[in-house]
């Protein structure tokens, strides 16, 4: 039996991981349904880059113990995360080391290269907006590496964060009995 849920929202830049995550914590807040959130970002972003002595994902394992130790003592047993996750094998590898008995939902955010290109250089400024996109292009390129998992995959073409979170609401609802 699980002791926490995860709900895990990815994709590429631009598709809207943060917005979505942002306002499904604000559904559930109106809810009153207790639960933490956490930019994966967050968890390695540190200069000098690389970090010295540990890849990302060892950092990321380690602050994430950290939060989730403290967020725990609170009583949470809900945890909303984004990241990119292109591949979710190693990421999910050390999210189960940190909630090893957790439930976790997996939502693949998706939508058009004309909206993500739209989205990417409304964000970023100058030069480093063709940078991100050209990195979004290749995230988009290796998306299929989450095929044998069981995804929740929403489209975000046209939709806005409010109609993504419900959808989301909804089906942790019925897959967690919230």
């Amino acid at each position: 039996m699980a002791d926490a849920t995860v709900v895990l929202i990815c994709g590429p830049a631009g598709v809207g991981k943060s917005s979505t995550a942002y306002e499904l914590s604000r559904q559930l807040a109106q809810a009153d349904i207790a639960h933490a959130l956490i930019e994966t970002d967050e968890l390695d972003r540190v200069h000098p880059w690389p970090p010295t002595g540990l890849d990302t994902a060892e950092l990321s394992k380690r602050n994430l113990q950290a939060l989730w130790t403290n967020y725990q003592a609170l009583g949470h047993t809900r945890l909303i995360l984004t990241g990119v996750f292109v591949d979710l094998t190693e990421p999910l590898g050390w999210i189960r080391q940190v909630l090893p008995r957790a439930g976790i939902v997996l939502v693949r955010l998706t939508a058009d290269a004309p909206t993500l290109r739209a989205r990417v250089h409304k964000r970023e400024l100058g030069p480093e907006a063709e940078k991100q996109w050209q990195r979004t292009l290749a995230q988009l390129d290796s998306l299929d590496a989450t095929a044998g998992l069981e995804t929740l995959r929403i489209d975000t073409t046209g939709r806005t964060p409010t109609d993504i979170a419900s959808e989301i609401t909804e089906h942790w609802r019925a897959s967690w009995g919230l």
